[in-house]
């Protein structure tokens, strides 16, 4: 069986918590919680849960798993020419975006949304071919087949 679907939208990652002091209310001393570090993870997590509801409707896989990913980022501004030539491409802009966001984050953001959608924990993967790249309409391509 083989799930596939797209999830539009800038690509976010997952895994980083920043740490932040609360008093509690039952004893009123101070506590330590963890939030996520991005802002836009949560959102991007809720954007991949509605696309995958929509991509797959049987019960959660128990067995091992092969994930694709193909996060597509969107180029900025720099890479493109000016005024007459702001749609084409700069002989300097790098092919492959080597900076923020890592790969492994982005995928963590992915597995962590599709648990208890399409399988029952992320530790089912056993296999994995991701990648990012640049493109005109970013977001992910998604594939899960079970093995």
């Amino acid at each position: 069986m083989i799930i596939q679907f797209f999830v539009p939208g800038i690509p976010a990652t997952a895994g980083s918590k920043t740490p932040f002091i609360y008093k509690s209310k039952k004893d009123g001393k101070n506590r330590v919680a963890m939030a996520p570090a991005n802002k836009r993870q949560k959102p991007w997590m809720a954007t991949i849960k509605a696309f995958a509801t929509d991509a797959y409707k049987g019960d959660l896989i128990t067995g091992p798993v092969m994930l694709s990913i193909d996060f597509c980022l969107p180029r900025p501004k720099s890479h493109y020419g000016t005024g007459k030539n702001s749609d084409m491409l700069k002989k300097s802009a790098p092919f492959y975006p080597i900076i923020k966001p890592d790969l492994t984050k982005l995928t963590r953001a992915v597995e962590d949304a599709l648990k208890g959608i399409i399988w029952r924990d992320d530790s089912q993967v056993v296999h994995q071919e991701i990648d990012k790249d640049y493109g005109r309409r970013p977001g992910a391509n998604i594939c899960v087949e079970v093995i």
